[in-house]
């Protein structure tokens, strides 16, 4: 591996596969907010890909204030947490030794996530991510920071890592992630797709190459 580059993670759909638990976490939650029920259809229609205020306001059918919106959506992320919990859910297949890897290869790494402060706790203490990352050097999708696809949480964690964007490679599962480290100067994205099957980021600019999870990664090509 080139010592002298650096690397991003993503985390969820990237670093975890997650994403059917937080489609079940919203339909369990909805169903309990609007009293009705919420079928398969409606989760790959009103769910997938879309915020927290457009799933709450299509199914309540009134417009929320963002004080509301963010209590709900802690709700149903309480939700989400404890469904990972009860399935035992694991880190993406390969990605423990990837990061030993990256570890013992003294390879500067961060996360730039959307995640909330209240799952990226749950998910540094669940999966020890202590071993492979500092607290203070992951960039969180908090407060004022624009989220993906705007660079900023890209720009933040490349200046964590301390290494120009042309020497970051960034792993990414969705569209709008690979947008955002692309916008950031990163030229060297790997799409993830174990757990959405996106085959067409392999399309998207900056992205060199596509794989289902880290076991097909061989670090000596880097």
């Amino acid at each position: 591996m080139n010592k002298d580059i650096g690397v991003i993670f993503d985390f969820n759909g990237t670093c975890i596969f997650d994403g059917k638990y937080h489609n079940k976490a919203w339909q369990i939650y909805i169903e309990e907010l609007a009293l009705k029920p919420v079928s398969d259809r409606d989760i790959n229609v009103w769910i997938v890909g879309k915020t927290p205020k457009e799933i709450l306001e299509h199914f309540l059918g009134y417009e929320l204030s963002d004080n509301m919106i963010v209590q709900f959506s802690e709700e149903k992320e309480r939700i989400y947490r404890n469904l990972i919990a009860k399935d035992n859910v694991s880190l993406a297949p390969g990605l423990e030794s990837f990061l030993n890897y990256l570890l013992l290869a003294q390879v500067p790494r961060t996360i730039a996530t959307t995640a909330d402060l209240g799952n990226m706790n749950m998910y540094f203490e669940r999966y020890d991510l202590g071993r492979w990352f500092r607290w203070e050097d992951i960039v969180i999708g908090s407060g004022n920071i624009p989220l993906k696809p705007h660079p900023d949480l890209y720009l933040a964690a490349i200046n964590k890592i301390g290494l120009p964007a042309d020497k970051i490679v960034a792993f990414e599962d969705s569209d709008s992630g690979v947008t955002a480290a692309y916008s950031a100067g990163i030229r060297h994205i790997i799409a993830v797709t174990g757990d959405s099957w996106n085959t067409s980021l392999i399309t998207k600019p900056g992205v060199y190459a596509s794989i289902s999870n880290f076991t097909e990664l061989n670090p000596e090509n880097f």
